[in-house]
């Protein structure tokens, strides 16, 4: 490559897949590159994906943008609407300080006449974005007002039959028999879910069933042949006396606010899919049964559902209520004590660290400010937990009034807690591992985001496998043999049985 030579990289982007368009823009791109006299580096292509939503990781626009200034100097587009179509994208080009060319007319974003004129046309595009948007919520509304279905997937339940909707017979059967399962038998709606799931019954995207799946179905006042404007519109498929009996049912406020299993990975380092099944590769998830020894994670198939394949069914004798009956149960469900696998997975990967040169180099350029950083971020977080526990205690006591409003405040507070999780990984890079490595230091002592944060760096995935075969459970207790040596010989039975079973997978690919 001749001294001086641009490098450019070409992004291309349509809304729908349409190969042609793409190819129109490629071709043209490729022509004001080859006439500048650049040599093109790279081609970023975006196929159907929308400029005005918002393009995160995986997409073409993410890597391009991680390349800008390094692996090339100059990016090339069709046009400006086929790069961005808000000002938040072009704030954030003109951040990186790019270059960038369109084959409809040069705009140079490090210049104030050139941003000027880029903010212009994005202005200029975000508003066609929003109107157009406008245009088609309001005609969706008068539909909706017209007794007519607004588009989109036909609701649980219907299918569209020439534009309109039309009952669905094995649907509607789903939900009248959910119906009366729930309002003439009195059966939990959990053991509903679970049956359908050990039957083979899938929901209409072919997925196994869950709990919030079934209630949304249940309250949707479609099925009372009503649109959003409360038009009826179409045949009902529920009388209104059920429907009513239903949402009394599953509106009452005295009912527990139970979230997805799993939820609470969130306060416990070794979930949020840190830890996954060794047989099915599924995320471990946090149980809501602890065991003598602390929280426990397991490959619960109430939130994974049926897995022939990887956890087959056998029929096994049980005790129950003093009596043998027999009962078919899943094989391979992986359990484990939080805490213990905690330990080893933080020994384990501290000891390798130290062990490697690469590490130690890098904890030379650690930055002490961020710790405070983290710290005040992390008072917030625990604040706004504590809020959100008090919106839960509100809505059992009628404080406030409306499932909808408390779903509400969850969401607003589930928004703030993700931004704050967000920039705490952010920062949680070189100064979590020079910590994590000094002497001095106690990894116990950090909040379990932070020794999350710390694991997601420098880890893949800690896969745990079932008890190893032929190890017992449990150790006995010798005679003449002190406490205190009985359970340091119990412990390190235990942590050798934690060895055999967890495998602990690096960034670089190491198996530890």
């Amino acid at each position: 490559m001749k001294e001086g030579r641009k490098r450019a990289a070409l992004y291309l982007r349509q809304s729908l897949d349409r190969q042609e368009q793409i190819d129109a823009q490629r071709k043209r791109c490729l022509a004001l590159a080859d006439g500048r006299g650049w040599e093109v580096v790279e081609v970023f292509e975006d196929n159907e994906v929308r400029a005005s939503t918002q393009r995160g990781d995986g997409t073409a626009w993410q890597a391009m943008l991680a390349g800008i200034g390094r692996d090339f100097d100059v990016v090339v587009a069709y046009n400006l609407d086929r790069l961005l179509r808000s000002t938040k994208d072009l704030n954030l080009l003109i951040d990186l300080g790019a270059e960038v060319v369109t084959a409809e007319g040069e705009i140079d974003l490090t210049t104030a006449d050139g941003e000027f004129r880029a903010t212009m046309l994005a202005g200029i595009a975000r508003f066609e974005t929003r109107r157009a948007r406008e245009r088609q919520v309001n005609h969706k509304r008068a539909r909706a007002e017209r007794g007519l279905w607004h588009g989109g997937s036909a609701p649980y339940g219907y299918s569209l039959r020439d534009g309109k909707l039309a009952p669905s017979e094995a649907e509607v059967a789903r939900i009248a028999e959910a119906s009366k399962r729930l309002l003439d038998d009195h059966e939990p709606m959990h053991s509903i879910v679970t049956d359908w799931n050990n039957r083979g019954v899938r929901t209409r995207s072919g997925k196994h069933w869950r709990q919030a799946n079934l209630r949304s179905i249940l309250l949707n006042r479609s099925m009372l042949g009503e649109t959003k404007a409360g038009v009826v519109g179409w045949d009902p498929i529920i009388d209104v006396r059920t429907f009513d009996r239903l949402t009394a049912l599953l509106s009452d406020p005295s009912r527990k606010i139970v979230h997805s299993p799993g939820v609470k990975g969130g306060k416990h380092s070794m979930g949020g899919g840190l830890s996954v099944c060794a047989k099915c590769g599924k995320p471990l998830v946090t149980n809501t049964k602890t065991n003598a020894n602390g929280p426990t994670l397991g490959c619960l198939a109430r939130v994974h559902g049926p897995d022939a394949r990887n956890h087959p069914r056998v029929k096994r004798a049980v005790t129950r209520n003093g009596e043998k009956v027999v009962v078919e149960q899943d094989t391979g469900r992986v359990t484990i004590g939080h805490d213990r696998l905690e330990r080893y997975v933080f020994d384990v990967v501290t000891e390798a660290l130290s062990q490697s040169d690469r590490w130690q180099t890098r904890m030379g350029e650690s930055d002490p400010a961020d710790d405070a950083k983290i710290d005040g971020l992390e008072a917030e977080r625990a604040v706004l937990r504590d809020e959100k526990d008090r919106v839960k205690r509100a809505f059992i006591a009628g404080i406030i009034a409306t499932e909808r409003e408390a779903l509400a405040e969850f969401e607003r507070i589930d928004a703030a807690l993700d931004a704050i999780e967000g920039q705490i990984n952010g920062l949680l890079g070189r100064p979590v591992i020079a910590n994590a490595l000094a002497d001095e230091v106690d990894w116990q002592t950090w909040t379990p985001g932070r020794r999350r944060a710390f694991l997601k760096l420098v880890l893949d995935a800690v896969i745990v496998d079932s008890w190893p075969a032929g190890m017992p459970r449990t150790r006995p207790r010798f005679c003449n043999e002190s406490a205190e040596d009985y359970a340091v010989a119990r412990d390190a039975s235990m942590n050798a049985a934690t060895a055999r079973r967890v495998r602990i997978v690096t960034k670089w690919g190491q198996v530890l």
